[in-house]
């Protein structure tokens, strides 16, 4: 049985949706992020990099540039919360490739018994940072991918949302078409998903950490802990193995050390 659970978004408005996107937050060095930002002052790097976009900060000034970053995104009507919780449906589409998963929160108490796995070791030192952002913002500001067992009922019930009206559609970063969908409680997608056995993590080890932690922290400072806040899930974008891609990751060597 695999629990999710919708949640309340705060999301960009259609018309600003494009100039929001951004790639996630560990796969450019600081130059490019800066670069990115130039060009694009909307960029959610500003939150989610705030250390790289603002120069050379670090520490508590990177994160209160952070907050302040997305602060005056909220400020400016860029971004806006949903008034009430909700799954979405994520598409990715490319000239070869297409993909599509359900956005939702997934239950750490299953992280850590098992039920979402993983395959990678993680660094304390960037579990750390990334939970520290979390605590700082009282945000998730980024998601972990997770694969999981298709299933015909999830498949039907996420292409019967797609034959509505998306939330967004736009044109992203290296040509990649980004397609959204409000689905709203989810009640049938969330009982579909109690039939999945496991998750497994894709990408997002890291975050997946820091958001444990982050959980941690939350209920020890929570007298009234009772294990339904927010804190005790972590946004994820769930897709079925079988529309997933695996390609090269390729290492190059620059000297061969004398």
């Amino acid at each position: 049985m695999v629990l999710i659970r919708p949640f309340r978004a705060l999301r960009p408005t259609p018309e600003k949706a494009a100039q929001v996107s951004c790639v996630p937050y560990d796969v450019a060095d600081a130059g490019e992020v800066r670069e990115f930002i130039a060009e694009n002052p909307l960029s959610f790097l500003r939150v989610t990099r705030a250390e790289a976009a603002a120069g050379s900060l670090a520490g508590a000034t990177a994160l209160r540039s952070a907050e302040q970053s997305l602060e005056s995104l909220r400020n400016e009507g860029v971004l806006v919360a949903d008034p009430e919780p909700s799954l979405y449906v994520y598409r990715l589409s490319g000239d070869f490739h297409s993909q599509t998963g359900v956005v939702a929160c997934c239950s750490l108490n299953e992280y850590e018994a098992g039920k979402i796995k993983k395959h990678e070791s993680t660094r304390p030192d960037k579990v750390e940072e990334r939970m520290r952002h979390i605590t700082a913002l009282r945000a998730q500001t980024g998601l972990i991918f997770l694969a999981y067992r298709g299933t015909d009922l999830i498949n039907a019930l996420v292409a019967e949302t797609t034959k509505t009206p998306p939330v967004y559609d736009f044109v992203g970063l290296n040509g990649i078409r980004q397609t959204v969908w409000r689905v709203g409680p989810g009640t049938e997608i969330i009982e579909a998903f109690a039939g999945v056995a496991a998750l497994y993590i894709a990408d997002g080890h890291h975050r997946a950490e820091s958001a444990l932690l982050a959980r941690n922290l939350f209920r020890e400072q929570n007298p009234q802990h009772t294990g339904e806040e927010d804190y005790n899930f972590v946004l994820s974008c769930m897709f079925p193995a079988e529309q997933l891609k695996i390609l090269a990751y390729n290492r190059a060597v620059r000297n061969l050390n004398g």
